[in-house]
């Protein structure tokens, strides 16, 4: 995936991302990230590193964060987060109508 990650980095460039409202912990470090631009750099890395999900499950669950919102294809992270833990609650968006849904539920 590193060839492709250039051209996402240049798209990326032209996207503006504010700073979150909600925690976001990306999977290469397994860290909550604040800056616009350590997002960005993080989703271009996530193409081409390795996703550490155990990492990110056991930060969320020391964060006492119990709750979080996947944006998958599928709720494949749902049902390997399960295995790994039972106390957090796993809300997948992989469409329009469950990003509405999920939206409202979270006053998002």
């Amino acid at each position: 995936m590193k060839p492709i990650a250039y051209k996402f980095k240049i798209f990326l460039d032209n996207i503006i991302i504010n700073k979150p409202k909600i925690q976001f912990i990306n999977s290469v470090n397994c860290k909550h990230e604040k800056s616009s631009k350590k997002i960005k750099k993080n989703l271009v890395k996530q193409l081409y590193s390795t996703i550490n999900w155990v990492g990110c499950i056991n930060f969320i669950e020391k964060k006492n964060i119990f709750n979080i919102i996947e944006f998958t294809p599928k709720n494949m992270l749902k049902k390997i987060s399960q295995q790994i833990t039972k106390n957090i609650n796993i809300d997948s968006i992989y469409d329009v109508k469950t990003f509405l849904s999920i939206s409202k539920k979270y006053k998002v």
